[in-house]
């Protein structure tokens, strides 16, 4: 009987210690998945609980940075008021932080030319461009519009021959958005403002970006629901046949004693 006992005793501590191990390396791998997923973010703008800080003011531009990105954009400080005044005053701003960044077109000067705005990471990283939204500042539906992006490569290079196409043939004050979702008839979407270092975009009139949803593209994605399942019914099924394993043990030594 004092030697049925003890292997009683230990076939409970090995199954205890086999389900707790069997149980551990089921829980690190989960644990190894969040935290592998928890990596990176995605960031919406524009929102007033995000900061919002003045990195540069050069001369037909400004330059602000928030949640780790720059946000370079064109501003027509040079603007006189019309013909035959001299002394620049410059164009006020219809959307200021945080509803939104207003580029305008440079009337005057060595940068002179269309609306321009940059978006770029401070650490220079690559990322990703999901969703935009955008509205005008002037009407181009007369003459049609797009608003057009450049995706930057890491080299400083252009992505593109020519830069991709966004309409934006409308009246003042219209808005436009775009997504990984095709667009009706014209097919357009950010599917392809993917894994650049910067972005610019342009347009002949004033514009608005008024929303930009931004994913770091090193983000790793979460685990499917299955793998977690399969990990726990691992490590259900492995506790289960030592279980039965320890009680055919002891079924065994007891009969032999007796």
């Amino acid at each position: 009987m004092e030697s049925c006992q003890v292997v009683i005793v230990m076939s409970r501590s090995i199954t205890s210690i086999i389900s707790a191990a069997v149980l551990g390396i089921a829980g690190l791998a989960i644990c190894g998945f969040s935290a592998t997923s928890a990596q990176g973010a995605t960031v919406v703008f524009f929102d007033g609980s995000q900061s919002w800080n003045q990195v540069a003011n050069g001369e037909t531009s400004d330059t602000y940075s928030s949640n780790g990105y720059l946000f370079t954009y064109s501003q027509d400080k040079l603007f006189t008021g019309g013909v035959g005044l001299t002394e620049p005053i410059g164009r006020t701003n219809l959307t200021n932080w945080p509803d939104g960044i207003h580029a305008q077109g440079v009337s005057a000067g060595a940068n002179a030319g269309k609306a321009r705005l940059t978006v770029e990471r401070v650490d220079g990283e690559v990322f990703d461009i999901k969703a935009f939204t955008f509205n005008l500042w002037a009407s181009t539906a007369g003459a049609g519009a797009q608003l057009e992006i450049m995706p930057i490569r890491t080299d400083g290079e252009d992505a593109f021959n020519d830069p991709l196409g966004y309409e934006a043939s409308g009246y003042y004050g219209m808005s436009f958005s775009y997504n990984q979702t095709p667009t009706p008839f014209l097919n357009q979407s950010t599917v392809l403002l993917h894994g650049y270092q910067s972005y610019t975009m342009t347009l002949y009139a004033d514009f608005a970006l008024t929303s930009l949803t931004i994913v770091d593209a090193t983000v790793l994605p979460e685990p499917a629901p299955i793998m977690l399942m399969g990990l726990g019914a691992i490590a259900l099924t492995a506790r289960r046949r030592v279980r039965r394993l320890t009680a055919r043990s002891i079924y065994t030594r007891e009969c032999h004693t007796w």
